[in-house]
């Protein structure tokens, strides 16, 4: 899809339901991608969460790659992602892109210089 056909949906979006509706649809789809993120993180790491093991002494989890379960939530993890891109993107139109990509810039900047030291 073109930039300016994407924009153009976006922008639909946000004049059809309102800027404080899309704000609360982008807190519900960042909700739903924390909770997604979070039973993938359980499916990979089933022991984490039932004992306090140093690091060196649990076993490593690969992913179980063929099993449905796993299969069925990697879908949903990017699925959720996709939606909160959505509605990132609608939000930097409701607020400011320029404003963002400026925070953005200065924010990878210092991760630049943290990771440098």
């Amino acid at each position: 899809m073109i930039y300016e056909e994407k924009q153009e949906i976006l922008l639909n979006a946000i004049d059809r339901h309102g800027d404080f509706h899309q704000i609360d649809m982008a807190i519900e789809e960042c909700a739903e991608l924390i909770q997604a993120l979070s039973k993938m993180k359980r499916l990979l790491y089933p022991t984490a969460y039932r004992n306090i093991l140093p690091p060196e002494n649990k076993p490593p989890y690969p992913a179980p790659n063929g099993s449905i379960k796993y299969s069925l939530t990697y879908h949903a993890v990017c699925s959720e992602i996709a939606d909160v891109k959505i509605m990132i993107s609608q939000l930097e139109n409701i607020f400011s892109k320029e404003a963002v990509n400026l925070a953005e810039e200065r924010k990878l900047t210092r991760l630049k210089e943290n990771l440098t030291k």
